[in-house]
């Protein structure tokens, strides 16, 4: 059985291609087991032009020598008529006598009776050579199909196929790069992003430098001996020495009172 693949059913040119071989083949199978089914011998496709053209020419001659028989026996009548009509033969018009009327006639007769067996025989010979090349000729539409297929569609199939290839291997090369670049994005943001947590511990430390910086700038400001009523380390020295020497230290006043100062 022929089996036949829409072309609406390759999705692309690659199956496409594929399905345009399988056709190709199906249909190389299916008239080759035809041509061997109908001539009982194991033919090729390539053939098929030959053997289609020799059973031509054997109907041909089949129904040429049944319209040579039939137009023989449709003159055996007539010329038995003429015969006896007019004594003479009726190819030559040689006059006849009785006796070889008598024997013309009964020669006609047979001949015409043997000739409606020889014309059954006639009949059935080129009925079957015309059956036979009917047969054959219906395998005509899918042998023109199978060389069509063979010299133009899958040759312009093959040749879309490498075009498209040849395209898809630009674009592959193509993303390739891309994917290149952005592989290298990535890595140079992974390296950023690697930097980002020194960076805030780095901020993070400038603003506590700054913070103790404003600090030491305040206790620097308090302790500025140019300051009004702050004691110059002389003169809280002096002050301890007096003190230690007259063993009146009060620490706890002391304390506090260095303190108010520095506040």
């Amino acid at each position: 059985m022929l089996v036949s693949i829409p072309v609406s059913e390759c999705s692309d040119t690659e199956r496409y291609h594929t399905c345009l071989i399988f056709q190709i083949t199906s249909r190389k199978r299916f008239i080759e087991s035809k041509l061997q089914s109908l001539d009982r011998q194991s033919l090729s496709i390539y053939s098929y032009l030959k053997v289609l053209e020799t059973t031509k020419e054997k109907r041909d001659v089949q129904k040429s020598k049944y319209n040579i028989a039939d137009g023989m026996r449709q003159m055996f009548d007539p010329f038995e008529r003429v015969a006896r009509a007019h004594h003479v033969c009726p190819c030559c018009e040689r006059p006849f006598s009785a006796e070889e009327e008598d024997e013309f006639v009964k020669k006609q007769r047979v001949k015409a009776a043997s000739s409606a067996e020889h014309m059954k025989v006639l009949a059935v010979d080129s009925s079957n050579a015309d059956s036979h090349f009917q047969q054959l000729d219906k395998l005509r539409m899918v042998y023109e199909e199978y060389v069509k297929i063979g010299k133009e569609t899958i040759p312009n199939a093959e040749k879309d196929l490498h075009e498209l290839t040849q395209e898809l291997d630009l674009k592959s090369q193509a993303l390739d790069d891309v994917i290149g670049v952005l592989a290298q994005v990535k890595a140079d943001k992974d390296s950023i992003e690697a930097l980002v947590q020194p960076v805030e511990t780095a901020d993070r430390f400038f603003q506590e430098i700054q913070t103790w910086q404003k600090q030491v700038d305040d206790l620097k400001e308090k302790l500025d001996v140019g300051g009004q009523g702050v004691k110059t380390m002389e003169e809280i020295q002096s002050e301890l020495n007096t003190l230690q020497s007259t063993n009146h230290i009060d620490y706890v006043a002391f304390a506090s009172t260095f303190i108010l100062q520095i506040m």
